[in-house]
């Protein structure tokens, strides 16, 4: 019966957060839709979040914020985009991928279970399904009030940055936030940020691709995991 109970109420807490991202997009159609117009190259998304019933019935719900896609869909309604998002179903399908690979490791050993996280990315839009350059980053920069929008109405108990040092001027001005060393590591790769806006735990490390290359995978995994479940630093 608690089961019951528990899914149905991650059922309604989830369609009220999808209610919420849809209004807020909605808000903010105009600026989102006509990002790409003001950049150059081939621009893919906006990238818009819809949650999952499993994100709502875990005990800890833990937030990535990666940086931009690798391709994505171009429609031009809001629930089409985030229809995108749901049906990509938190990288189900990319078994061979070191970023969905170290989320899964993150899931399983925070929460104890797989593909109950939710996923953002700083950037709306990926250029040629690569990281933007710098003038068109300067360009989406000015949608970043939306990923703190995000996560307000995500309220997750931890939220860990793949952005890597090279975006955190922007994690900084959207958290008013201030970074703090993590012993053991530097603060290009690890570092916590203490927020004005957020009381959430929050943690900024390098992308997984680069933790795979330089071996500080597992270390940073055991770190992120030890903060998440007991604060430590």
């Amino acid at each position: 019966m608690g089961g019951l109970v528990n899914f149905r109420r991650g059922e309604k807490l989830n369609e009220a957060c999808n209610q919420k991202l849809s209004s807020l997009y909605e808000s903010h159609k105009n600026e989102l839709f006509s990002a790409p117009q003001k950049c150059t190259g081939k621009m893919h998304g906006p990238f818009l979040v819809c949650s999952q019933d499993e994100y709502w019935k875990s005990n800890i719900k833990i937030s990535f914020v990666g940086q931009e896609t690798r391709g994505w869909s171009c429609k031009g309604s809001v629930t089409e985009q985030m229809d995108k998002h749901k049906s990509f179903a938190l990288g189900k399908g990319y078994h061979s991928s070191p970023f969905w690979n170290v989320i899964r490791k993150f899931e399983e050993r925070i929460c104890g279970s797989k593909y109950n996280s939710s996923w953002l990315n700083l950037n709306r839009y990926d250029q040629n399904k690569k990281r933007p350059n710098e003038e068109n980053r300067k360009i989406l920069s000015e949608l970043d009030f939306l990923v703190l929008k995000e996560l307000e109405i995500l309220a997750p108990d931890v939220v860990i940055f793949f952005t890597g040092p090279i975006y955190d001027g922007r994690v900084k001005s959207l958290l008013c936030g201030e970074l703090i060393g993590v012993s053991g590591f530097t603060k290009r790769e690890l570092c916590l940020v203490k927020s004005q806006h957020l009381g959430a735990k929050i943690i900024r490390t390098y992308h997984p691709n680069y933790l795979r290359r330089s071996g500080l995978e597992e270390k940073v995994i055991d770190a992120v995991v030890s903060i998440a479940l007991n604060g430590g630093a």
